[in-house]
């Protein structure tokens, strides 16, 4: 028995080439068999090890063995054993050991996330080949419970980012949206129309090939255009100074909406990109999301209705700005280390295709916005909302639907698209403080409850009332100097 020493490389692929030997043995009838114990390896972990025995009941002379992943990206063999003669020993359970007439052993260590296939080749003195066989491989991630760390941070972060944005916003301009719902339905219309369409014409632009691999960044890219308006929305239009209480509107609407939506686009569309899929919707987690944002928020309304003297609500209202901007920072920290897996899968099409999304995203809500002649508050909250999605709701929806490490492939289109959603607005943010800093001498950013409560130079000049004997008041203006100067004294 020979043994070996295994060692961890992190490299990636995103599809199972097709290997020489499959086709040697598709074209050679002749060729003898070689068959695995076990008969596939699936569904490790990277940097896990495996020993695979191979053996074969060809009867002719065999003087040496190679053996060899198709995709070293995946997965890379270690080392083997020569060419053993006759059956291994009975240890090997499942094992019909009568007909085995060589047999040999693979070392092999999952690298990454993905396919791949170890490929032996049985050779005879004169160098030709007389049996190969194949076996399959898959690997899946390791680390999730960084994941999870990371997904129950936000999910604390943003609940209390939408308990502040309930004692935040204007009750009574919700009431006034509510009553001209026309930025919610603009908002709906980019979201659940425009944004799967935009998904989709990408993914027939930059995937055009129906191998598995391009079904599957076609699925991913889909699925991410058609999810609802995200968290982030909300804390990016409160630091660009949009409307944060037809944004929180939008994205409740958007995400009640999501029970239907979704469903209808994924179950119609969703075949047509990849075959022999059953699709499963996330009703509960879509439950969990509604509740999520609505739960904390209503606390927050709460709190401005029945103790509007309380002295928390101004800190609320302080606190809004820099909570929002801290869960970007973690997410583009945190979250990054917790997702790195994804960098190394990207190709320049994902790259192009994760940029693209959101960016449309954001110019078909403007423009959608600009079209109805809305403020530019609510410009600025459209925009974002049709730009950001939750695609959180997609990854979930890959994760159930496909096996691993299928799933875990197709996941990373939305993630391309989490990392570049940013860019666009981090850049207009950087502008705005910048703008901001020239302008008025302070990089401080105001949330929208104090812009909206502080004084206006551009008012109108309050109405004078005449007194009694027909004069104007000294304190609303000046009719009769010396009667101005009688009164002060």
């Amino acid at each position: 028995m020979v043994s070996w020493v295994v060692e961890t490389i992190c490299v990636v692929s995103l599809e199972p080439p097709e290997g020489n030997i499959t086709e040697e043995v598709d074209e050679e009838e002749t060729l003898g068999l070689v068959q695995f114990s076990p008969p596939a390896v699936l569904k490790v972990p990277d940097g896990s090890k495996h020993r695979v025995l191979w053996y074969t009941n060809y009867t002719g002379v065999v003087s040496r063995v190679v053996a060899r992943m198709d995709s070293t990206m995946e997965a890379e063999v270690m080392g083997y054993s020569g060419v053993m003669e006759g059956a291994p020993d009975n240890s090997t359970e499942g094992l019909d050991l009568e007909g085995i007439t060589y047999h040999g052993y693979v070392n092999i260590t999952a690298l990454f996330v993905g396919y791949s296939n170890l490929q032996v080749t049985l050779y005879d003195d004169t160098n030709q080949t007389v049996a190969a066989g194949v076996m399959g491989m898959t690997v899946i991630i390791s680390y999730q419970k960084i994941n999870n760390i990371f997904t129950i941070l936000m999910a604390v972060l943003m609940g209390i980012v939408y308990f502040l944005m309930g004692a935040t916003i204007d009750l009574q301009v919700v009431k006034g949206i509510a009553k001209k719902p026309i930025g919610p339905l603009v908002g709906l219309f980019c979201q659940y129309f425009i944004m799967p369409l935009i998904s989709f014409g990408l993914g027939v632009v930059l995937f055009p090939d129906d191998d598995f691999s391009s079904q599957l960044m076609r699925l991913g890219l889909f699925l991410g255009g058609c999810c609802p308006g995200g968290g982030a929305s909300n804390m990016w239009t409160v630091l660009l100074g949009g409307s944060l209480d037809l944004s929180i509107m939008m994205t409740a609407v958007s995400t009640t909406f999501a029970f239907a939506s979704v469903p209808l686009w994924v179950l119609t569309m969703g075949p047509l990109i990849i075959d022999a899929a059953a699709f499963v919707i996330p009703y509960s987690d879509i439950t969990v999301t509604v509740v999520s944002l609505l739960v904390p928020c209503g606390l927050g309304v709460a709190l401005q209705l029945f103790f509007p003297n309380s002295k928390t609500v101004p800190y609320c209202n302080k606190a809004v700005t820099p909570l929002s901007a801290f869960s970007i920072v973690i997410t583009f920290t945190f979250g990054v280390y917790a997702y790195l897996y994804v960098f190394t899968l990207f190709t320049w099409r994902m790259l192009v295709s994760g940029f693209c999304l959101p960016c449309l995203g954001y110019l078909s809500g403007m423009m959608f916005a600009l079209l109805f002649r809305m403020p530019l508050d609510r410009v600025i909250a459209i925009s974002i909302e049709t730009g950001i999605q939750n695609y959180n709701i997609a990854i979930i929806i890959l994760s159930l639907t496909l096996e691993p490490p299928a799933g875990q492939l197709a996941a990373a289109m939305p993630c391309s698209s989490v990392i570049f959603t940013p860019g666009p607005l981090l850049i207009l943010l950087i502008a705005k403080i910048t703008y901001d800093k020239m302008k008025g001498g302070s990089l401080t950013i105001t949330s929208p409850k104090e812009i909206k409560d502080a004084p206006n130079d551009k008012s109108p000049a309050p109405v004078q009332e005449k007194e009694s004997n027909g004069r104007l008041g000294p304190e609303r203006g000046i009719d009769n100097p010396a009667a101005d100067l009688r009164d002060n004294i």
